[in-house]
Parts: C-alpha cells; sequence; structure tokens
C-alpha cells in the first residue's frame, strides 16, 4: 500500500537511504559514498507543500519510498513556463524488489504530481543501473538529456 509519509517515518525512510547510497556508491564510488540522509531535510521534505515522500508499506514495514518536489521551471525567455514534478530518489530495498512496488510508487508520483498541477515529471538515473532504466521506459520514460563527466 502506498501512502504519504510521515515525521514518525523517517527512521524507516533513513535505513532505506542508507541501502541507497551503499548501492550507489558501488555504481558511481567517485561520486557517492555510503552515509546519511540528513533528519532535517528529511522533516522538511514531508512538511513542505512542494513535496513529499510517499512510502510503500508491506505488512506493517516500510519497503519503498519515492520522494517528489514539485517544481517551477525557471523565469527564463526561452523556456515554456510551467510545474513540473522531480523524483529525486526512488528505492525498494533488495528482498522486495521486482513484486510491483517500484511501479506502484511510480503510478502514485504520476498522480501526485498531476494533483499538483504538473505537466511532465523529471528523474535522474545512472546509466549503469539497467533494472531502473527498464522500469521508467515501461512506464513511459524516454531519455531527454546525458550528463557526461571527465575524471582528471
Amino acid at each position: 500500500m502506498v501512502r504519504t509519509a510521515t515525521s514518525k517515518d523517517i527512521p524507516a525512510i533513513s535505513k532505506l537511504y542508507r541501502e541507497q547510497f551503499r548501492e550507489m556508491a558501488k555504481l558511481i564510488p567517485d561520486f557517492i559514498k555510503e552515509g546519511e540522509q540528513s533528519n532535517e531535510f528529511l522533516e522538511k521534505t514531508v512538511s513542505d507543500d512542494n513535496s513529499d515522500i510517499l512510502v510503500y508499506e508491506n505488512e506493517g514495514e516500510i519497503v519503498g519510498f519515492i520522494l517528489l518536489q514539485a517544481k517551477t521551471r525557471p523565469d527564463f525567455s526561452f523556456m515554456l513556463p510551467g510545474k513540473y514534478c522531480y523524483i529525486m530518489d526512488i528505492i525498494v530495498t533488495g528482498t522486495h524488489r521486482g513484486k510491483g512496488f517500484g511501479t506502484a510508487l511510480m503510478n502514485a508520483a504520476k498522480k501526485w504530481a498531476k494533483e499538483k498541477e504538473c505537466s511532465f515529471i523529471n528523474l535522474d538515473v545512472l546509466v549503469n543501473n539497467p533494472g531502473a532504466i527498464k522500469l521508467y521506459e515501461k512506464l513511459g520514460f524516454i531519455p531527454k538529456a546525458q550528463k557526461m563527466y571527465c575524471k582528471l
């Protein structure tokens, strides 16, 4: 079941963030190391009107979450105006992957974004994370840009 997180869910979300950072550190060790997400950041996210954390609760345990932010496009003369939803983070714990929980979180994110009057959803995905890419493509996401870097 997907629901909106509250402050009481922050310890479980923090545990999932530790798992996410551990996995990301393996995928991009030049940029990410194992660590913690700030409780202050999580508290602000669950209390802000333009952001939310949706959690997937399975048999009383939070096994995944998605962090959403409603943003306004910059006021540049060449950009189309409007709001969009940015998916900052999504994770389903390793033992619960492949059961449809990520799809449920993404579908809930689409509903949340529509309620916030967003015209599209943006997210970043690591190019060496084929499972996530496959999920996003299955849900109708298409590539828009590619970030690149050069290690010195």
